[in-house]
């Protein structure tokens, strides 16, 4: 009788599991890389939308901290957790090799040291679910971190031209991957770029134009960590010149003033650092001083005046510091004194 009762119970968990699965709609992926301080926060957050038919696929990239443990107890204690242990090759391709096991039929992406509101995948998806049509829904951000207080708030609408939604919304500024639920088919032919930076905004450079219905919304929040030792934070020109060329590829189809001045500003400093000039002569956008100077002498000169520019305010700067430096120093002297 016990026996029986145990293997109802297997197969009701066997059942239960079968159902889950069967019915996925959402894979939520996390490539996880040493996080060991916020991966549980995290997990807990991700776990904590309490939605059906959700799966999470954790990817760990060859991590050599406590990641790896930490990522193996949530998977034993989760039936919807998927784990891939693999050697470091780098956030596009711990990405790709989620896609690849994911069987949602949707698609979102969540950094390791990251988190969510609570119920947000609730809402949003409750969106998705009346609107089949969408490809993929943006949502809020806040970061968290850093100087400054951030937070990209949304509102409800839905764009059917990309590039009604990528110039009135200014997604350029917020090309990011992970405050977004993708249709998973567009990653059937689609996938992220390895071996380079800034591979959100590549991504979407191509995504894009394989987009024909856009949602973004207010409801929901995505709280992104601010690093200050990350690549926006302090980039190469190397690195700089790959977001440029990004950029050179979504406004061969659009654009307006606003765009292009956002644009001519990452050109400006990627020659400054020692990158080429990639943004095009004769475009025809005015307003502001920059355009202004770009219409009248060329890019090339302008990103000359640039450069020199920010050569002598670096000149300035330095010598103040020394300035402020000696006052300070003769201050504490006559004060010892």
């Amino acid at each position: 009788m016990v026996a029986k009762i145990a293997n109802l119970t297997e197969n009701t968990k066997f059942f239960l599991f079968f159902i889950t699965f069967a019915a996925m709609k959402l894979s939520v992926i996390i490539p996880v890389f040493n996080t060991e301080d916020t991966l549980s926060r995290c997990l807990d957050s991700v776990i904590g939308q309490q939605i059906a038919g959700m799966e999470i696929v954790l990817v760990d990239d060859g991590s050599t901290d406590n990641s790896p443990n930490i990522c193996s107890i949530y998977a034993k204690e989760h039936a919807n957790i998927s784990l891939l242990h693999q050697p470091n090759k780098g956030l596009s391709e711990a990405r790709n090799a989620g896609l690849q096991i994911a069987r949602g039929d949707y698609v979102t992406f969540v950094d390791s040291d990251d988190d969510l509101n609570p119920g947000t995948y609730r809402a949003l998806m409750a969106k998705l679910t009346a609107r089949p049509d969408i490809d993929f829904l943006e949502y809020p951000v806040e970061r968290r971190g850093g100087t400054t207080p951030f937070r990209l708030q949304l509102t409800d609408r839905v764009y059917i031209e990309w590039q009604t939604y990528w110039l009135k919304t200014q997604a350029y500024t917020h090309a990011y991957a992970w405050n977004k639920i993708f249709r998973k088919a567009l990653f059937e032919q689609e996938m992220f770029k390895p071996g380079i930076v800034f591979e959100d905004l590549e991504l979407m450079s191509r995504l894009l134009f394989r987009c024909h219905c856009i949602m973004t919304t207010a409801q929901g929040c995505y709280h992104y960590r601010f690093n200050p030792h990350g690549l926006t934070a302090s980039a190469s020109a190397l690195q700089m010149e790959s977001m440029l060329r990004s950029h050179c590829e979504i406004m061969k189809r659009c654009c307006d003033a606003d765009y292009f001045v956002h644009v001519l500003n990452i050109q400006l400093d990627v020659y400054r650092l020692g990158g080429p000039l990639l943004l095009a002569d004769g475009m025809p956008y005015k307003g502001g001083l920059k355009p202004t100077l770009y219409r009248l002498f060329g890019l090339k000169s302008l990103c000359i005046v640039h450069k020199w520019f920010w050569k002598i305010r670096r000149t300035w700067a330095s010598e103040r510091c020394k300035v402020c430096a000696s006052t300070q120093r003769g201050t504490r002297e006559s004060v010892s004194e």
